[in-house]
């Protein structure tokens, strides 16, 4: 039997100036039924710091703490209400408010057992491994265009495409010009499970720079790699990881960690005096 269910995803939102937020639970309600109930994500959440690396952890763990009280006295009382009374009971639970955890707009699906469902969105939605190494990247990106602008004067870095040997095009999410010539930013997130997903993430933009130096579209010297290592104690993941770091070095690019802003923030405003690669689209 299908039961009508509505669901709503907890979302940790910091920095409200930025909109940027990660899914850390799930509630769960069938008004047909009187069903109530919800999943958080622990205190202890890695996510979270790779999410917000310049977040104070206890602000998470404190908010969570607090918000699973309340979560357990609202669903409590929930599953003493059905119909239209617990319908709209959750709404007003669930509506837009801000701070540091909210909800997102109720959604409805159809289950066999509630509470199956709630562990699959969970799942789906907090639990799964859903931030990439690409999603990751994206939100390393948008952080660092945000410092970029805030600690670089006169420079504007922004997302283009440019062209290497053999008219192959890459596009780069961090590209500024100087006097006719670009110096270009790849923020590189190594969060790969495996060995072999690390090191297929890692020469593909090996080759994809190679490209761009072999054709002089790009310069060694005024090309940085911003990287984040793997949080990992396992052997082989960071013996990977040290050998896409040796390819790197070869490349004679500028590879700094993504957390030390201050060197990124140097290499990024420092001008170039004599034009080392040609404008190319």
């Amino acid at each position: 039997m299908n039961i009508l269910c509505h669901y709503a995803i907890v979302r940790f939102m910091p920095f409200l100036e930025t909109e940027e937020f990660a899914n850390v639970g799930i509630i769960l309600f069938s008004p047909h039924t009187g069903y109530a109930d919800y999943k958080l994500a622990p205190k202890r959440f890695g996510r979270v710091s790779q999410f917000f690396d310049d977040l104070d952890g206890k602000l998470y763990n404190n908010a969570i703490d607090t918000f699973c009280q309340e979560m357990q006295r609202v669903t409590e009382l929930g599953q003493t209400l059905y119909g239209k009374e617990q319908l709209s009971y959750f709404k007003e639970v669930t509506r837009l408010r801000e701070s540091l955890l909210r909800f997102g707009e109720l959604r409805t699906i159809a289950v066999d057992n509630p509470d199956q469902a709630l562990d699959k969105l969970y799942e789906h939605y907090v639990g799964r491994a859903f931030v990439t190494k690409e999603y990751r990247e994206e939100l390393m990106v948008k952080a660092l265009k945000r410092d970029l602008r805030k600690h670089v004067n006169g420079v504007a870095f922004k997302q283009q495409m440019l062209v290497g040997e053999f008219d192959t095009e890459v596009t780069l999410p961090l590209v500024a010009t100087f006097n006719d010539s670009y110096k270009a930013i790849k923020p590189m997130a190594f969060n790969q499970p495996k060995p072999m997903n690390l090191l297929e993430h890692g020469e593909k933009w090996i080759r994809r720079i190679k490209r761009l130096i072999n054709a002089d579209t790009v310069s060694p010297e005024q090309f940085l790699f911003a990287v984040e290592g793997p949080n990992s104690k396992d052997r082989a993941l960071n013996s990977a990881y040290g050998d896409i770091k040796d390819q790197l070095a070869r490349l004679n690019v500028n590879v700094l960690p993504f957390a030390d802003k201050q060197e990124i923030f140097r290499f990024a405003r420092t001008e170039i005096k004599e034009p080392i690669f040609t404008l190319r689209s």
